[in-house]
């Protein structure tokens, strides 16, 4: 009879190569290639319950106060998330050994029937359903909700460069009314000179405002900048790499059922393809068993971690921006954040505007003396149009970083996607990875192992049917 096992051991490796690469890929696309439909009713039960479950036992975050890298608060908390981190991977390293052990020794029953492939192949389909699955919720909810969250802070890193580029309009502004006076005053009457020069000290000191407010923004659209590409980078290349245990599992699937579909049709005595499958043991499957176990371990660690933060989201997140960042970061942050303290850029900006007042009203009081006397109307004219000129820039400004317009892109970024739908999507990532990881992949491989020892028995000793089998041999 034909022997399939060294056919399926050749082609095995050539067929997965060009199945698997695309699969996440083509995934991918035809999800994004969905219409927009609104789900929005299902994602309480979706989201909610895992952000609840993961909160209550994830450990409290180091508190705000003391929390240095080398506490011992940080060492309590990193412990916490290590250990129940260690325990998945414990189970895991347990699942491999057991698949180990039953691939070196095997015993089982002769068959009494020709061995069927219906409970190995619908064991496989659940692994692989389950597999693609998971996938699917974490590219629905993981992915989805640091994409949401890069958009956000892309959102707020715009509306914060819009107004860097008003304030340098402003300095331009000021700039013009400066360099139109100080080139004016000298033709005017020595009578006149001493009291135009009164207008040139609210005039710098509003050029001395807006410097201070464009040397301030100019690190906030970068720091802003890497938030977004942070949330970016988790949204395009989390989906594959924390996907990865799920396509390594659904590579074990497709390479137990393609030896079992190349023995069942070349109608081989499964002798090879035994010893293949009890091969495939310690040098694919229990090693897969491992990757996906500490994969999950790993993942489950960082959810732990991100429900803690996520606790009380708001409190944390000052405490790493007052460590890491400036005292004018921090002043921005709270005042967004919590609504408390203050902004240094808007009272920049209202110490612009009533400097912007006071220029006006001495214009109004001294622009006859320059019209006249100094016999500049064009002075004039150019002077009141910078006036007028800075006030769209100022409500521009004064809009793009009110609260009521930056604090919704942060609620939405930070408590809606990354603490709710990024968190869910990690989370039933982890549960679909302990199934498969944990239950299927060890059951599956148990099964193979054992068809194939029948499926070999039952062709080469249809008469000693119904025999007990004390040991296999390879």
């Amino acid at each position: 009879k034909a022997q399939a096992g060294p056919v399926a051991t050749v082609l095995l490796p050539l067929f997965l190569a060009q199945v698997l690469p695309p699969m996440e890929v083509i995934m991918i696309s035809r999800i994004e290639a969905l219409p927009r439909q609104n789900f929005s009713w299902v994602e309480p039960y979706l989201e909610s319950p895992w952000v609840q479950v993961l909160g209550s036992i994830a450990p409290a975050f180091p508190p705000p106060g003391g929390a240095t890298m080398d506490s011992q608060e940080w060492r309590h908390f990193a412990a916490a998330i290590v250990i129940g981190a260690a325990a998945l991977a414990g189970m895991g390293l347990l699942a491999a050994i057991a698949v180990l052990v039953r691939s070196c020794c095997s015993c089982g029953r002769r068959p009494q029937a020709r061995p069927s492939t219906k409970p190995l192949i619908c064991t496989a389909s659940s692994t692989m359903l389950l597999a693609i699955l998971g996938m699917l919720f974490y590219l629905a909810l993981g992915s989805k909700g640091a994409s949401s969250a890069s958009n956000e802070f892309a959102s707020i890193t715009k509306d914060v460069k819009s107004a860097q580029t008003q304030g340098l309009a402003l300095g331009a502004i000021g700039t013009t009314i400066s360099a139109t006076l100080n080139a004016t005053i000298p033709k005017c009457p020595q009578a006149y000179q001493a009291e135009l020069r009164k207008v040139q000290e609210p005039i710098e000191s509003y050029r001395s405002t807006v410097s201070d407010f464009n040397h301030a923004m100019e690190k906030l659209p970068r720091q802003l900048q890497n938030v977004t590409d942070l949330f970016e980078v988790v949204s395009e290349t989390g989906s594959f790499s924390l996907s990865f245990p799920l396509v390594l599992s659904a590579f074990c699937v497709l390479a137990i059922v393609f030896i079992v579909c190349a023995t069942r049709g070349a109608r081989g005595s499964g002798n090879c393809s035994n010893v293949c499958i009890r091969l495939m043991g310690p040098l694919l499957f229990a090693p897969a068993i491992l990757v996906v176990t500490g994969f999950t371990a790993a993942e489950f660690g960082v959810g732990m971690a991100t429900a803690s933060f996520c606790k009380d989201v708001d409190v944390n997140a000052l405490t790493y921006i007052k460590r890491y960042a400036d005292n004018t970061t921090y002043e921005v942050s709270r005042y967004y954040i919590t609504g408390t303290g203050f902004n240094p850029f808007l009272e920049d900006l209202q110490t612009a505007q009533a400097k912007l007042n006071e220029i006006s009203a001495l214009f109004d009081a001294f622009g006859p003396v320059l019209g006249k006397e100094c016999n500049s109307p064009a002075t004039v004219d150019t002077l009141e149009k910078s006036l007028n000129a800075t006030n769209a820039p100022i409500l521009t400004v004064d809009q793009l970083l009110d609260a009521k317009n930056i604090y919704p892109y942060y609620k939405i970024a930070v408590h809606d996607n990354a603490c709710k739908t990024l968190i869910s999507g990690i989370a039933w990532l982890v549960v679909f990875q302990l199934v498969v990881g944990l239950l299927c992949l060890p059951c599956l491989t148990t099964m193979a192992d054992s068809f194939f020892a029948r499926w070999a028995f039952w062709h080469s000793s249809p008469a000693a049917r119904g025999l007990i089998l004390q040991e296999l041999s390879v």
